[in-house]
Order: structure tokens, then sequence, then C-alpha cells
């Protein structure tokens, strides 16, 4: 039976010495196959064993025939070797048939890898591999795992953050790829040097993230109504040089999640559960509910079309005066906080 594994199973098979002889890692996140591999690395091969005992190769630079002759090769020593295949869906092959052999009755002093972040799946090749080799989901993250990456990543080197800010940053770098968030993040923890919590000023450092205390209050205003107040924030983020594309990123992420955060409120569900289904925990819930009082959700998904219109102009239109954009943005919501009830 074809095992497929989620990529935190797969950590955890690694970690309790279970290694299987085939691996799939399949999925558009790069970052995924990279720590795959090296986590199959370190797991493998002992100290000093890399250079002899592991073969890492492209598809399109070997033939199976030769493929399977390495990976049917004993290691040097005791251990297990290792046999990579990068770019695998460029592996060409007329029969397939030397591979089905080797599938069901693998080197059990062996491990073979295959990687590609654009399998073809109707290929003959993935079906094969699908049907007998262990499968690692190396798919993208959405908003609210990708936080929890983040805050699992500044805990491991002793930086805490909160939730928000965590949540900031993925939705900031979203879609950037987790490369390039953990580069953000070794960035910022340089930049910090000693361990201690993240701060809403520190993430003004990391590229594409907005300078998210003054983001939110601009928001958190804008939904009361409070115009004034919140176009003086918006003025004053735009002359110290905010980019208005990291600015509109804030607000569609505070009122997305102050809708997020009032449709599981009125659930009533036990914390752990709100957190699963919506990606929020009770601390934020609260937070939202004390900032924007009675507000309704109505109005909450009001704004965010405006912010959809907003980053249509920004970006797909090329607004002449990005600033006025958001202004306009701010006084739509403002003005509609504002109607009467």
């Amino acid at each position: 039976m074809p095992v497929s594994l989620s990529f935190a199973r797969f950590q955890e098979d690694l970690r309790t010495g279970r290694v299987a002889p085939t691996y799939l890692f399949e999925g558009e996140e790069a970052y995924f196959h990279d720590q795959g591999i090296h986590l199959l690395e370190r797991a493998i091969l002992p100290e000093g064993a890399l250079a002899m005992n592991r073969d890492a190769v492209r598809g399109d630079d070997i033939s199976l025939i030769a493929l399977l002759d390495l990976a049917q090769t004993y290691p040097m020593g005791n251990g297990r070797r290792l046999v990579v295949v990068r770019d695998a869906d460029a592996l060409r092959a007329d029969n397939l048939e030397p591979l089905k052999i080797y599938l069901k009755t693998p080197n059990p002093r062996a491990c073979l890898a295959f990687s590609d972040v654009k399998f073809d799946r109707r290929r003959a090749l993935y079906r094969v591999l699908a049907d007998h080799a262990t499968r690692v989901d190396c798919g993208p993250l959405d908003e609210a795992r990708a936080a929890v990456f983040v805050r699992e990543r500044l805990r491991s080197r002793g930086f805490g953050i909160g939730a928000d800010l965590a949540s900031a940053i993925a939705s900031g770098l979203a879609g950037a790829g987790l490369g390039r968030v953990d580069a953000e993040l070794e960035k910022l923890m340089t930049a910090l040097g000693a361990p201690r919590p993240v701060e809403a000023a520190d993430l003004a450092i990391l590229a594409d993230v907005p300078r998210v205390d003054d983001v939110f209050r601009l928001a958190a205003h804008a939904a009361r109504g409070e115009r004034g107040e919140a176009v003086g924030i918006l003025r004053a983020l735009v002359r110290e040089g905010e980019d208005p594309i990291k600015i509109l990123g804030g607000l569609s992420w505070y009122f997305r999640n102050a809708l997020r955060a009032m449709v599981a409120d009125t659930r009533r569900l036990p914390p752990r559960e709100t957190t699963a289904l919506y990606g929020i925990d009770r601390g934020r819930i609260d937070r939202f509910a004390r900032e924007l009082g009675r507000t309704p959700a109505e109005d909450l998904r009001e704004a965010l079309a405006y912010c959809l219109k907003a980053d249509r102009e920004l970006k797909g239109m090329g607004a002449r005066d990005p600033a006025h954009a958001l202004e306009r943005l701010v006084h739509h919501v403002g003005r509609r906080a504002r109607r009467p009830a």
C-alpha cells in the first residue's frame, strides 16, 4: 500500500529512526524539498560519510538503468547509501519495468529519494513512484500554518513572538515561498542579536512586511468610523516612506482576521478547535472585540472588498497617486462604519 506523509510526520519518522527505502517529495514548496533531503542526509549518513555514501543526480543527467545501479550499490562501511534525484520529472525511460522490480524489492542498505516541485502527475513514471514510494507532502502552507512556521523558526533560536506579529509576517510574505520567509527571519534574528521577544517595531527590518503596529491602529480607527485619526496615521506612514502596497497588505490582514475572529467567537468552540478551524487564538479574538466593539461583520466584508479594489488599482491599473488611493479606501471604510444603524 502506498504511504503518504505530511512533512511534519516525515520529520517525526526520521526522529524516531523510521526511514523508508524510497521517497517521493511532491508539491510546489521548494523549501520542503530542500529541507527534506537535508534531513535525510542527517538521519542516514554518519558524520564524514556524506562524500562516500551520497549520490546526488538530476533527472536529465542520468538514465534509469544507471540510477538503479547506484541504488543497488551497497554503502562503504556501515549505515546506508543515499541516492537523491533532483528534477526527477526529467528522468526518461522507455521501459519502467526495472524500476517497478526495484521498488518492490529495494536495496535494504539504500534510500532512494525523488524530488521535483513540478512533477507531471500524468506521466507513467510519476504513477509508478506514487504507487510504491513513500510520498512526502511538500505543498505550500496556508497563512495560518505559515504563521506557525514563523513562530517555531524564531523560537528554535530563543526568540519569542506573538501570534499577531507572526501572522503579519506570514501575510506580508505570502506567496514568496518558505525559503524567502526563512531568509527574512534569519535577517531579523541577525539584526536583533541576542534572543528576546520580537516587537512590532522590529518588523520594519523585514522586506514586504508593513509597520504592523501603526497599520493595525489605522485599520481599527477606520473600522470604527474614525476617519480623521485613520487618515492622520496613513499620511504619517506615507510621509515616512512606508510602501503603499505594504500598508494595504496590513489593512487587508487586519480586516480579514477581525472577520475571522468575529465568526469564530459566535460559534463558542473550545480554544483548541477554534485555533484548528480558524487559525486564531482566544487572545486575538478578545483583542479584536475590544478594538472593534459591535462593528458588524458585513462592514468587515465590505472593507475587504474595498481592499481588493485598491489592490487592483495599485498593482494592476497603476494608480497615479497611491497615497490618494489609500485615503479613498479609508474614507470608504469609515463612512460605512458611521452610517446610521
